[in-house]
């Protein structure tokens, strides 16, 4: 592992001026010293500490596969570049063995110098950095175990170590060069990154987590492409980037290491999905930065967007899925959600399967003799559900769905000897009964046609919302039809609806204000 620290550089500069102007001999540039080309100003940035759970999470070692790596540290909102790697890839693990630190060095050299000296002994010993312009010397045997120690080993074999010393400060790494694009990317292997990595032992674990330091902007790049086909209407992708940036924004910005909370955001579900530069799309990278900088605001604050994929027809009031009410999330029509990303659904549970599953959730039902829903909310949604039997149990929809592992909370229970088709329809002649399957139906291409008897759900459009009517029902009184719609919370804009909207001649801007209300864009 190759080793360029830039005093080595500035030896190099002032050595060709000393040959051509021998007065200036006397001039040095220290290592650790700044210059102004050394600064990445974050302060200007609005950086993301984004933790790569999707595939980097605590695992016993990571490779980093660019051939040279610029290592810094994030001090008072300033990347300071420290050195450069070069090694052919970079092996990261926890290094869990007991050593002591002997002495104190300013530059890799001095510790390698000093490293290598002990192992002419006959001992194991790596030179490591524990801050800027801070080195010494890890001796293997005796010492103390340090919970925040990392080795890095390169593929020509050489190896350092890193820890967080008294400053609580992993060391940062970016590209040393940009690739074909000009763009700096460091390479995982699976995925690629902009920005900085981060790789330490948050909390002293023995396995490694990784944390991505990236700006807003590039990091909505990998974004929004995973969270939305790229392929979609121009003006639905930037209805995402809006979202997905006014949701980033609220989590905070900050590019200094945290050694117990190491992010507040992460690339999976549990935030947003990103998967860095290799998911960046033409079309997406287009629609964040035709909306650069903008976020949505309700009573003059910005606000977290949340969305889903699929409300089903109709959004939901936030107070009736998570219990604290916010005025810009309240419940509207999604009614151009007629091409959805997933489709009305069904799940088949019987008696017995109910009861295994509550009783691994500590639900004591006993044998089960009915599942019906207990309260619904206006937009059609299960709010709770009575599971009867033994011991009866009333639960919320939204732990039943995460229990039964159901799509959304967005649906029906269809019982032995039900007939789910039915629906009351208003004609001239009064109110009657009508049975969907025995019907005629106007088509979405305006045709009358007899009800299709293969379908496994009618779905019926009205003023406000849509309507599932599953086409049948279950064969014995063991079986449960869970018959639902819609994907996710049903919070917020729905992703299938913008695209609806999009399709239909409406502009994100108008997009965003149907589905937050009282909100502006700006």
């Amino acid at each position: 592992m190759r080793i360029i620290n830039r005093t080595t550089k500035y030896f190099i500069i002032i050595l060709v001026v000393i040959m051509c102007i021998p007065v200036l001999h006397n001039s040095l540039v220290k290592y650790g010293q700044i210059n102004e080309v050394s600064y990445a100003k974050d302060g200007e940035q609005q950086l993301l500490r984004v933790g790569l759970e999707g595939l980097y999470y605590n695992k016993s070692s990571i490779t980093i596969k660019n051939t040279s790596l610029v290592v810094g540290y994030a001090v008072n909102n300033s990347y300071i570049k420290e050195f450069t790697i070069e090694g052919g890839s970079f092996t990261f693990k926890p290094y869990t063995e007991k050593f002591s630190k002997s002495g104190n060095y300013a530059s890799y050299e001095n510790a390698k110098k000093a490293a290598d000296s002990y192992v002419s002994e006959g001992k194991e010993a790596y030179p490591m950095v524990t801050y800027l312009g801070s080195w010494t010397v890890a001796v293997k045997g005796g010492g103390e175990t340090d919970k925040y120690a990392v080795m890095i080993s390169s593929s020509r074999g050489e190896k350092l170590l890193y820890s967080v010393d008294n400053h609580n400060a992993y060391p940062q790494f970016t590209s040393a060069t940009p690739d074909k694009n000009g763009v700096y990317v460091v390479d995982l292997g699976e995925r690629q990154y902009r920005g900085r990595i981060e790789l330490g032992r948050y909390g002293g674990i023995n396995n490694l987590k990784v944390v991505n330091i990236v700006d807003l902007e590039e990091y909505l790049y990998g974004v929004v492409p995973c969270e939305m086909v790229y392929s979609w209407h121009e003006e639905a992708l930037k209805t995402q980037a809006v979202c997905a940036r006014s949701f980033a924004y609220i989590a905070g910005f900050g590019s200094a290491t945290n050694i117990v909370t190491p992010y507040n955001m992460c690339d999976t579900t549990s935030s947003q999905v990103y998967k860095g530069y290799g998911a960046e799309k033409k079309s997406t990278n287009e629609a964040v930065d035709a909306t650069k900088g903008e976020l949505i605001y309700y009573q003059g604050k910005p606000v977290r967007a949340y969305y889903s994929s699929t409300s089903g027809g109709s959004t939901e009031n936030v107070e009736d899925v998570w219990g604290s009410p916010m005025g810009y999330l309240r419940q509207v029509p999604d009614i151009y959600e007629l091409d959805p990303e997933l489709d009305p659904w069904i799940i088949t549970l019987n008696a017995d399967k109910i009861e295994s599953l509550m009783s691994e959730n500590g639900l004591n039902v006993g044998e089960v003799k009915d599942v019906r829903p207990f309260v619904m909310t206006a937009s059609g949604r299960v709010y709770s559900v009575e599971i009867v039997g033994d011991n009866n149990q009333v639960i919320t929809g939204s732990k039943l769905r995460k229990i039964f592992s159901l799509y959304s909370t967005k649906y029906k229970v269809v019982k032995y000897g039900d007939r789910p088709d039915y629906v009351s329809v208003l004609s001239n002649g009064g109110k009657s009964a009508v049975y969907i399957g025995d019907s005629y139906i106007l088509s979405g291409d305006y045709k009358v046609q007899k009800a299709s008897k293969d379908l496994e759900q009618f779905i019926v459009l009205t003023a406000d919302n849509l309507l599932n009517y599953p086409a049948k029902a279950p064969t014995d009184k063991d079986t449960y039809y869970i018959a639902g719609m819609g994907y996710g919370h049903g919070i917020g804009m729905s992703q299938s609806g913008a695209k609806g909207m999009a399709e239909a001649g409406f502009n994100y801007e108008e997009i965003l204000k149907h589905y937050y209300t009282g909100i502006e864009v700006r």
